[in-house]
């Protein structure tokens, strides 16, 4: 039995029998004297590196990880590394690379290119609402808003309504003022009645501008069916403000003429060569102001300036002729007796014209404008009920 160890000494760990007993084990499970606590971490040596992936204690932070070239943290309790002070400089370290900086335990880790986020960056994104979402919040009150300022600024009041009545009512006092200035110029005597058609030119133009003020209120801009009234208006308005500017520029060359050519020197029989010879002058007068009417944009009124231009120039003509003859000493069955008979047979035959005042009527109901105007007078009352 040669494995057999010698009388007294223990065999394979157990004691031997007549041997003094062994001191008791100490029980692990039970706080030791002087040694660490279970449970509690145990500082580890200065210059051991720490056990990581050992289990830590149940509610313990983890420790941070070591960065390649950064300081270890101290065991609470060892002494730290002496630091150079002002009288013992720093001996100078060769530079390390920083190949990744530790972050503070709880901060969201940036993602890097190629690399899964972190476990704290997603924590810390799930509590930040997503930009989309902002977006689109902030998108939906703006929409609201624009929403609220719309209807406020397309609806439509009933002092809106009443404004644009008033200034309505205005324009067809407008309309009856100029009508009866123009009325009133053209009833005029005096032979140059521009003056008096002036007045209602003006009157046209403020009836244009207080057109304008209608066009640009609320109501008619933003109510469909006042706007179209007023779109009826409109186009009647421009007609009667075409028509009432060129009437302005005809009667004062129409009145012009009429009374021009309508007085003439009365025939003195004592004196028959000078009667004819201003007749001549008078004719000539005629002629050239039915030659103004004939430039007059009323097509009625130009057509009848240029043939009343013709006929009177035809007659002129004659009138000269029976100048030129001895009247005063002319003597019944002479020869000149005999041509002034054939001269005013001739005058006889030369047509006087007339003037179409069809035309005229037409244009002027057309640009009538107490139908539109009526009109848009309902409507805006029949909004404002």
């Amino acid at each position: 039995m040669a494995n057999t160890p010698p009388y007294g000494q223990p065999q394979n760990g157990q004691p031997q029998y007549n041997q003094p007993p062994q001191p008791q084990a100490p029980n692990y499970s039970q706080p030791q004297p002087g040694g660490p606590q279970y449970g509690q971490p145990q500082p580890m040596p200065y210059g051991q590196p720490q056990q990581y992936g050992q289990p830590q204690p149940y509610g313990q932070p983890q420790p941070p990880m070591p960065q390649y070239g950064q300081p270890r943290p101290m065991p609470y309790g060892q002494p730290a590394m002496p630091q150079p002070t002002a009288s013992q400089p720093a001996v100078p370290q060769p530079a390390m690379p920083q190949y990744a900086q530790s972050q503070q335990y709880g901060q969201p880790q940036p993602p890097m290119p190629g690399n899964f986020p972190s476990q704290q960056a997603g924590a810390a994104a799930k509590n930040k609402p997503p930009v989309a979402i902002i977006i689109g919040a902030v998108a939906a009150v703006v929409v609201i808003a624009l929403a609220a300022v719309f209807f406020l600024t397309n609806r439509v009041s009933r002092s809106d309504y009443e404004e644009a009545l008033v200034q309505t009512q205005a324009l067809e006092s407008s309309y009856t003022a100029i009508n009866e200035e123009f009325s009133s110029a053209a009833s005029a005597t005096d032979n140059d009645s521009s003056s008096a058609y002036d007045e209602g030119k003006k009157k046209l133009k403020t009836f244009k501008q207080d057109s304008d003020k209608l066009a640009a209120m609320k109501a008619v801009k933003k109510d469909k069916d006042v706007k179209e009234k007023y779109e009826t208006f409109e186009r009647d308005r421009a007609k009667y403000e075409r028509y009432m500017n060129d009437l302005a520029q005809t009667m004062p060359a129409l009145m012009k003429m009429t009374h021009t050519c309508t007085k003439l020197p009365k025939f003195d029989s004592a004196d028959m060569s000078s009667h004819y010879r201003d007749l001549s002058k008078a004719l000539e007068s005629c002629a050239a102001d039915a030659g103004d009417l004939a430039k007059v944009p009323i097509k009625s009124y130009a057509e009848y300036g240029a043939d009343m231009q013709e006929s009177v120039s035809k007659k002129k003509d004659i009138v000269d002729q029976m100048a030129d003859l001895n009247l005063n000493d002319i003597e019944y069955g002479s020869a000149d007796y005999e041509k002034l008979q054939d001269l005013h047979a001739k005058m006889s035959d030369i047509d006087s014209p007339t003037l179409d005042q069809s035309d005229l009527q037409k244009a002027a109901k057309e640009a009538d404008l107490s139908g539109s105007l009526k009109d848009l007078e309902t409507t805006l009352s029949e909004k404002i009920k």
